[in-house]
């Protein structure tokens, strides 16, 4: 029976009685109404969110912009790790989010990538991370997922469409899929808090990831 307690009091077990209830885990709004009703007032920060969808460079950090500007209007860094196309920034530093605010960080290896991300994670001037990684391995998004718990920045990570299938550490896992003028997302995965949300949100696109023209 003393083992069976040991293990019961472990604090990273986590207790299905937990679910329904909100943790008391502090948050960044989203900017839009209707993603933060369905987050229960904003991005979580300390977490690990997963982002997964494509094709990417439609539109998928139009979602986030609101909040990178919050971070950069209290001097916080955004970091990007190994995105796949080079920011708009014309676009971004309209919507409030400075150059001089974005550290853009490339990578060859997901190690690297996930190196990289566990360095910034912990870091007190770093508002968020968003990190582009294909096909992680179950022990990275273990690290990724350390590391976000580690700091209090937001941590974003995007992956491709079928990653929806596979198991992760994540502790909130959004699957998006870009429209016309918007982004679809469902929420199908939040550790320790309230139940999935079956109801879509629709985000309207202006801004987001894309190629540069040209010089």
């Amino acid at each position: 029976m003393g083992a069976l307690e040991q293990l019961l009091n472990h604090p990273g077990l986590w207790r299905g009685r937990g679910i329904g209830t909100q943790e008391n885990i502090s948050v960044r709004p989203s900017g839009f109404a209707p993603l933060d009703e369905a987050l229960r007032g904003g991005w979580p920060r300390g977490r690990l969110i997963e982002l997964i969808g494509g094709p990417f460079g439609c539109g998928e950090t139009r979602i986030l912009l609101p909040m990178l500007a919050d971070c950069a209007a209290e001097n916080l860094r955004v970091v990007l790790v190994s995105p796949p196309a080079v920011p708009w920034i014309p676009g971004w530093q309209q919507l409030g989010v400075p150059p001089e605010q974005i550290l853009l960080i490339r990578t060859e290896h997901v190690d690297d990538a996930v190196w990289s991300c566990e360095q910034v994670l912990r870091h007190p001037g770093i508002g968020a991370v968003l990190v582009w990684l294909q096909q992680p391995g179950i022990a990275s998004l273990r690290r990724l997922r350390l590391a976000a718990v580690a700091g209090e920045s937001c941590a974003f990570l995007f992956r491709p469409s079928a990653a929806a299938a596979q198991p992760s550490p994540a502790h909130l896992r959004i699957r998006w899929q870009g429209a016309q003028n918007h982004l679809r997302l469902e929420i199908f995965k939040n550790t320790g808090g309230w139940p999935a949300r079956n109801t879509p949100v629709h985000i309207p696109v202006e801004f987001g990831i894309r190629h540069a023209p040209p010089r």
